[in-house]
């Protein structure tokens, strides 16, 4: 049986958290050479070529600052275009640089 709570006040606040999904690959060497956007802080040096994936805001800051520091950089996404959730006119930006 389910129980119910009644929460009420001014605003309310859901923090829902993500974890990304790291897949294995035929061989299970991605997670060996892969990060996720966590592990973008641990990085002790910069790497010379970077594959961000991703279709969100973190990911395209996180290729945006790889490119700005030198890195080569493709961001890749599962849908028509990153930022598809946010103002077109940024979104079809982005896709055109």
């Amino acid at each position: 049986q389910q129980q119910h709570q009644t929460i009420k006040a001014k605003h309310i606040l859901l923090a829902t958290g993500g974890y990304p999904e790291m897949p294995q690959g035929t061989d299970g060497s991605i997670p060996r050479h892969a990060i996720s956007s966590d592990g973008f802080f641990e990085l002790e040096t910069l790497p010379r070529r970077a594959v961000v994936v991703g279709a969100g805001y973190i990911a395209v800051e996180l290729a945006g600052v790889l490119q700005a520091l030198g890195t080569e950089t493709s961001l890749v996404v599962r849908k028509e275009r990153a930022l598809r959730n946010f103002d077109d006119m940024i979104s079809e930006t982005l896709d055109t640089e």
